[in-house]
């Protein structure tokens, strides 16, 4: 007596995923890799004092959009911010600007293009403690 069933399974796996997969993490490794050679050289600045003989200048933008310098309680309007950065810092200095979460970003980036328009290096850092 021979028993054989004219319908056999095959237990075999697709390989369409498989090269769906590997086409995939191609694409990711790619994008990655360009992403990591187009990087950014970025000087970070310890908190105060000096970093190889630069002078760094903190600012703070509180929550009604002064600014405060070194920790002098007096605060700067906007349009005698940019007299007082140019006097207290050299050529070869560093702004390191602390920002509130309430305060507007235009006060920010009004201190960021000041720092441009005087080739000067500016630090960004979240709320100051």
């Amino acid at each position: 007596m021979n028993f054989k069933s004219g319908n056999k399974i095959k237990i075999e796996g697709g390989m369409s995923s498989m090269t769906d997969l590997v086409f995939l993490l191609l694409i990711f490794f790619i994008v990655i890799s360009t992403m990591i050679t187009a990087g950014v050289n970025i000087d970070v600045p310890k908190d105060g004092g000096t970093v190889s003989g630069k002078k760094i200048l903190t600012i703070n933008v509180n929550d009604k959009n002064e600014y405060l310098i070194d920790s002098k309680r007096t605060p700067i309007s906007s349009s005698d911010i940019k007299n007082e950065i140019l006097k207290n810092l050299g050529t070869d200095s560093i702004i390191s600007l602390y920002g509130s979460n309430k305060s507007s970003w235009e006060a920010s980036v009004y201190i960021i293009d000041i720092a441009k328009q005087n080739n000067i290096k500016i630090s960004l850092n979240g709320n100051k403690k």
